[in-house]
């Protein structure tokens, strides 16, 4: 009985274990072989709390925004910086301004990877988690069920997004552009801050 005692606590705490490591990791919708948060070089980064001098003691002094991940992929950081607001109304038609905390200054707010060599994703299909997004002119994301001509991402509530070519210009094709891609290649994966946490990183200016 005692050793049925014993086993039983030991499921408890290993299943409980097992809980706050799934629910601990920041991105878990990764797909399997393109999952680099978390693993490798980014295990020790956090967005909102990893400053450019973590990423530099993890990839060197000259990789303060951008540099090689390895051999077959680059990497890139993006910082919160300067001075961000953000607006907004409220039920009165109010204009409220928000302000970045300053204590996320110099943090990180995201992480692009970038594949040197072409990767199809023709044959990948996204759980439903994910949402597709058209990526507009300006490099913004928006939603358009009826228009996808532009390079397509696919996003989920958590930050993550992997962007697909959709189609290769004429004129790239032409002048054999070394950023060019075919239609269905893995143009990058980004992390982002999800859009909820975010909103709590900014205080009501008054």
């Amino acid at each position: 009985m005692k050793r049925a005692k014993i086993f039983i606590a030991f499921t408890f705490l290993f299943a409980f274990a097992v809980c706050v490591s799934a629910q601990s990791k920041q991105y878990p919708n990764e797909l399997k072989g393109y999952d680099f948060f978390g693993n490798g070089k980014l295990k020790d980064l956090q967005l909102t709390v990893s400053s450019k001098d973590n990423v530099k003691k993890l990839f060197g002094e000259n990789c303060e925004k951008n540099c090689d991940y390895n051999a077959d992929w680059l990497i890139s950081f993006a910082y919160y910086e300067d001075i961000w607001v953000k607006e907004s109304r409220n039920d009165k038609d109010e204009k409220l301004r928000y302000l970045l905390d300053s204590k996320y200054l110099g943090k990180l707010r995201s992480i692009e990877i970038r594949p040197k060599n072409q990767i199809s994703f023709t044959n990948i299909l996204f759980p439903n988690i994910f949402q597709k997004l058209l990526i507009a002119s300006n490099g913004n994301l928006r939603f358009d069920k009826r228009r996808m001509s532009g390079d397509e991402a696919f996003q989920d509530l958590s930050g993550l997004t992997y962007e697909i070519s959709n189609h290769t210009s004429c004129d790239d094709i032409k002048n054999k552009r070394a950023n060019s891609k075919n239609k269905s290649e893995l143009v990058l994966i980004r992390y982002d801050v999800p859009k909820e946490l975010e909103k709590d990183l900014f205080v009501l200016q008054k």
